[in-house]
C-alpha cells in the first residue's frame, strides 16, 4: 500500500528519516499547513492537490480535515498575492 492512497499514516522511522521533497533526509517530513516536524508515532497523510494545479502536499492529524484541500488553497492564494513578483 502506497502513502499516495489518501489514508492517514503513523509516521515510521523509515518516514522520518527518507528523502522527501527534494530535501535532505528527513528535513522536509513536515506538515505543509502548520510546519510541525513528524517524529515516529505521529499521524500524517498525504494529500494529492495536482487537480488544483497545485504541489501535493502533507498534513499532521491536527490540520488535516474535510476543508484541508480548501485550505491549502487559500494559503497558496495568499502566498501568491504576498510574493506577486514570483508569479511574473
Amino acid at each position: 500500500m502506497s502513502f499516495t492512497d489518501g489514508k492517514q499514516r503513523i509516521a515510521t522511522e523509515e518516514d522520518v528519516t527518507a528523502k522527501w521533497c527534494l530535501g535532505k533526509p528527513g528535513e522536509k517530513f513536515c506538515c505543509y499547513l502548520c510546519g510541525h516536524k513528524f517524529v515516529v508515532g505521529d499521524k500524517w497523510r498525504f494529500v494529492s492537490a495536482c487537480h488544483k494545479k497545485l504541489l501535493n502536499f502533507i498534513v499532521c492529524e491536527k490540520c488535516d480535515g474535510a476543508d484541508v484541500l480548501d485550505r491549502w488553497v487559500e494559503l497558496n492564494k495568499m502566498i501568491r498575492e504576498k510574493l506577486w513578483w514570483v508569479n511574473g
